[in-house]
This record gives C-alpha cells, structure tokens and sequence, in this order.
C-alpha cells in the first residue's frame, strides 16, 4: 500500500498519516511517498520505504507553478506504483489528493484512496484565482477516487452538496492516543505558573484560526483576573502579539510559541478554546476533551458541532452561545459571546466539573484503537 502525502511536517493530517504508518507497518507493506522528504514524526523507517517524488516548497503549495506540476507527480506517481505492484495509493491533502485521481487519467487500474481533511467551501475563497482554481480541481479530479474518506461528517456534506460528488464516501473521524496523551498530560511544566483562572488556546497563528477573535473577547473582560495561553506560531504571530498591546491586554495574553507537548498546559488550564473561522475535525479540542478541560469553540464548519453536541446537523449554526452536551458553542467571530462564555466558565464551577466528567467519556469515541480499526475495515475490503 502507497500513504501519499506533501510532507510529514507536524500539522493535523500529517499526525493522523503518521499514526495510520505505526498502526499498519506490521499489516502492510507501507511505501510513503513524499512531496516533500519533511518527516518530523517518529516512524518505523527501517520497516518501510519511503520515497520522494518532488521537492515542493511547503509554502507555495497552491501556486499556479505546484498546480501544473500534477500531471508530471502522478506520472512519477505511476511509474513508481507500477515499479512495486502496488495497488491501493491512500492521499491527504488537496494537492496530494489531486496527483492521486490524475492516476486515473494515467490509466492506472489500482485503488484510489483520497482523505479529505478540511471544509473545501472554506478553504477554497471562490473569488480568488487559487480559489478559483482548488475547487475546479476538486470538481474534476475527486470524481476517480473509488473511496473518499473525510474526517467529518461536515466535510461529506460540503462535499455532496457544494461540488456535486457522487463518490463513495467513509466518514472516520480523527483519533486521539488516550494511553500516550494522558502520559503526557503528567509531564511537569516549568515555564507558566496557573495561579489564575486560564484558558488555553493551541493553533498555529494563522487567519483562519481567527487569534484576534481571543483578543477581542479578552478586551472586553479585561477587568477579571485571568490569563490566556497562545500556544503555537505562525505568521501572523507579530501581528496578534502587536494587536494585543494596542488593546491594553499584553499582561492578559501569554505568547507560548511551539511547544511539543501542548497538552500539559491545556490539562493545568481552566476552559480550553477554539475560535476558528473553519476546520476539519480540530485535534485541538479533541486533546482537550481527553484533558478533562471544559471547551468553549466557534460552530465553524466542520467538526466543532459534531465534537460537542454528538451529531451533525446540516445548515444549523449557532446564534449567541450554546449549551451542547460536551461543551459551549458559539457563533464563528462573535466577540460578545465568546467573552460571555468566558465569563460563564469562569463563574460556574458546576458547568465546569460537568464538561469536565462528560468530556473524557466522548474523547473514548475517537480512541486510537477504534479508529484504525475503521481504517483497516476499509484498507481490508479492497
């Protein structure tokens, strides 16, 4: 089996690939075939082969240049698949996914698995020529994939209803490594002191994780004592670190950066939050409920409401704030009722304990275990 992807550098997707490679190694005969030869997770490399078909710049990935280089990759792509008679190629990511369905065009007979991992409506602007371009490509290409398998229930809808697929499709969510994460949780931390009320909030500083909505909220209450933990880094770092001091909120807002384990700081906090503009189905508040840690999150598409509330639902949003039965919701870029949710955790211990207790059984849903196992149903029919 071929796990094609544009690199392993540590992101969401790229977690999941890698915890798909240390599941299987011992099953399949795993080639992982690379964009870009970036591997910053542990693997069982001397246990599988890995191959590098390009050396794509990371951050370029959706230029015109990346875009028409799809042809010649899944040439490679083929040649190499044949070379090893493998016959199920398995892709994440957009642009990995399309040099996946090109096979097709190529005339490849093997199995064409494709992950999608985040809201394509969202992550593709319409009005932009990239965007523009992405959704074209996801109308044309996803088509000859035999099994689409997004992370959410959100992103099938999108995908069904949006861009018109009629693919199978297989839904498996993403997973959390119970057992590891709740080892982790126990490492000391030495460089932040919980001596007040703290919310967390773990993203990589980028718009579309929407950190100025924090600062907004935090603005608002700014006369309660409370911290909130920034953990990550990105390249809107600068701007939100100089936002947050033009507000007068510098001494509220602790700037953490990268850190390898974040999930002994969202263990030590009080709420954890996400206020993303979109996602996939957010590791982030995942690790959190796995923590014990109440959550308060933007009902942005995807994952959030199917995190929180249990179930999808098709074309409802959330005005203000709502109760769910893992965590509080509110509505995508709404400072007001993000700072009242805010002040609500900070006054009821009772909501807190309860979304604490409740939080730890729904993190069960996605244990690593169960879902590999979904993914060996699926590897396993073919």
């Amino acid at each position: 089996m071929a796990i094609l992807i544009n690199a392993l550098e540590v992101a969401g997707a790229e977690k999941v690939i890698a915890q798909m490679i240390n599941s299987f190694y011992t099953v399949f005969d795993i080639h992982l075939i690379l964009l870009n030869n970036t591997i910053e997770f542990e693997l069982p490399v001397n246990d599988i082969t890995i191959k590098t078909i390009d050396n794509s710049n990371l951050t370029k990935r959706k230029s015109a240049r990346e875009i028409l280089k799809i042809p010649l990759l899944s040439y490679r792509l083929k040649k190499y698949l044949q070379q090893h008679n493998i016959e199920i190629c398995f892709s994440a990511l957009n642009r990995s996914n399309y040099i996946n369905c090109f096979l097709r065009i190529l005339n490849w007979k093997g199995t064409i698995l494709i992950s999608e991992r985040s809201h394509t409506s969202s992550a593709y602007n319409p009005h932009t020529f990239t965007g523009k371009t992405g959704r074209f490509l996801v109308k044309k290409l996803y088509p000859f994939a035999n099994v689409i398998v997004p992370n959410s229930a959100g992103i099938q809808h999108d995908l069904t209803t949006n861009f018109q697929l009629a693919n199978q499709f297989c839904v498996i969510n993403n997973p959390v490594n119970i057992t590891r994460q709740q080892k982790e949780m126990c490492e000391p931390v030495e460089d932040f002191t919980f001596q007040s009320f703290t919310f967390s909030h773990v993203a990589r500083i980028e718009k579309g994780k929407n950190h100025a909505l924090v600062l907004q909220a935090t603005a608002k209450i700014k006369h309660r004592n409370f911290k909130v933990l920034l953990i990550g880094q990105g390249p809107q770092e600068e701007n939100i670190k100089a936002m947050a001091h033009k507000m007068g909120i510098s001494d509220k807002i602790v700037f953490l950066g990268y850190r390898s384990n974040v999930v002994k700081y969202v263990a030590r906090s009080q709420c954890h939050l996400l206020t993303s503009d979109s996602e996939g189905f957010p590791n982030a508040l995942l690790e959190a409920l796995v923590c014990g840690t109440p959550v308060i999150s933007t009902d942005c598409p995807t994952g959030p409401r199917e995190l929180l509330a249990g179930t999808f639902a098709p074309g409802k949003k959330c005005v203000g704030i709502e109760k769910n039965n893992y965590g509080l919701l509110i509505s995508v870029n709404d400072a007001a009722s993000l700072a009242e949710a805010m002040v609500m955790m900070m006054d009821k211990e009772t909501l807190r304990s309860h979304y604490a207790a409740v939080g730890i059984n729904r993190a069960k849903d996605f244990d690593l275990s169960i879902i590999m196992k979904q993914y060996a149903d699926l590897l396993n029919q073919f």
